[in-house]
């Protein structure tokens, strides 16, 4: 029977958690190859319905007809050849590329993001679109975090500066970023200060809240009066004391941002960058080729999940107290 927060044994979490991803792989591998199959029959249909054409025009004797009719007969004969000539192909070789297998992804997604391209073969686009998004990233969380701390602890210290920031964070905690983007293209353009100045204004409400409750509730009074006592100044017990206290639930709260902080970036590297991961997905979803778009959301998967481990061994190491 199972009982609420009862745990389980490690070898059962990690097989379970083998078991979920093996389940995923499996459905969109039946999934992806129950599409190339029908893809192959659709053509495989196109193909008999032309050969049916074919035999049709070829069935009409070509000295019954006057020379415009002949002329329009040999032009008919020879699109059905080139139809047939390309349904043959596409009946053993069919690929559909809004659901890709996974040999397509390899060959036509990966292999293809790290391959040259380009007129002059100099276009790397998985080093290039990851350099941009990762740059604009870092800049845009670090100026967040940074700001986030700064007012997060003053507003835990001192209750005026609370008074003072609570109204306008809390206000701006329910706006989404995104629907800021306009007033953002307007006020700071579309370079590289724009997707700075969008990440940092994405995350600044809720992560400066977050700190803020992290400084009034995680640290104890008793621990403030004793800094008092021993003779710290206020600028000491905020350094010694308060942040000290509150890293752990820093570190957590950055963790939590990391995803809604490449939400924003992606979608503004979607509508005015010419590079990036936003700007690579828009190319190929106007195309309706998903090769590439699925290769680029496993390795923004992939990149997140490496993030949020960083980050939690930095925590373990900064904050052994802390636990998990």
């Amino acid at each position: 029977m199972l009982m609420v927060r009862k745990s389980i044994p490690k070898a059962w979490q990690f097989s379970l958690g083998i078991a979920s991803i093996l389940l995923l792989v499996g459905g969109y591998t039946v999934f992806s190859h129950g599409r190339a199959v029908r893809q192959k029959e659709v053509a495989a249909q196109q193909l008999d319905n032309v050969r049916n054409l074919l035999s049709e025009v070829l069935a009409t004797p070509a000295d019954e007809l006057d020379p415009a009719s002949l002329a329009k007969r040999q032009s008919k004969i020879h699109d059905y050849e080139a139809q047939i000539t390309r349904f043959e192909q596409e009946s053993q070789t069919a690929i559909d590329r809004t659901v890709p297998t996974w040999s397509s992804l390899y060959h036509d997604g990966l292999l293809r993001v790290l391959s040259p391209q380009g007129l002059k073969k100099d276009e790397y686009w998985l080093a290039e679109d990851a350099w941009a998004t990762f740059i604009r990233l870092i800049s845009g969380l670090g100026v967040g975090v940074a700001l986030s701390l700064i007012i997060g602890i003053l507003m835990g210290a001192y209750a005026s500066i609370e008074s003072f920031f609570l109204p306008p964070l809390s206000f701006l905690a329910k706006i989404p970023p995104t629907a800021m983007m306009a007033i953002f293209f307007i006020l700071v353009g579309t370079s590289y200060q724009m997707y700075v100045t969008m990440i940092a204004f994405g995350v600044l409400p809720t992560l400066a809240q977050s700190i803020y409750q992290s400084a009034k509730k995680d640290v104890p009074e008793n621990l403030i009066f004793k800094a008092y006592t021993l003779g710290a100044s206020s600028l000491e017990l905020i350094w010694n004391v308060i942040y000290k206290q509150i890293l752990p639930r820093l570190i957590d709260a950055v963790r939590l941002q990391i995803g809604p902080a490449m939400v924003m970036l992606v979608a503004a590297e979607w509508m005015v960058s010419s590079a990036g991961f936003g700007y690579r997905l828009r190319l190929f979803y106007q195309r309706t080729d998903m090769t590439v778009i699925f290769v680029y959301v496993l390795i923004l998967g992939v990149a997140g999940l490496v993030a949020d481990y960083l980050l939690t061994l930095l925590r373990r190491k900064l904050c052994p107290w802390f636990g998990d």
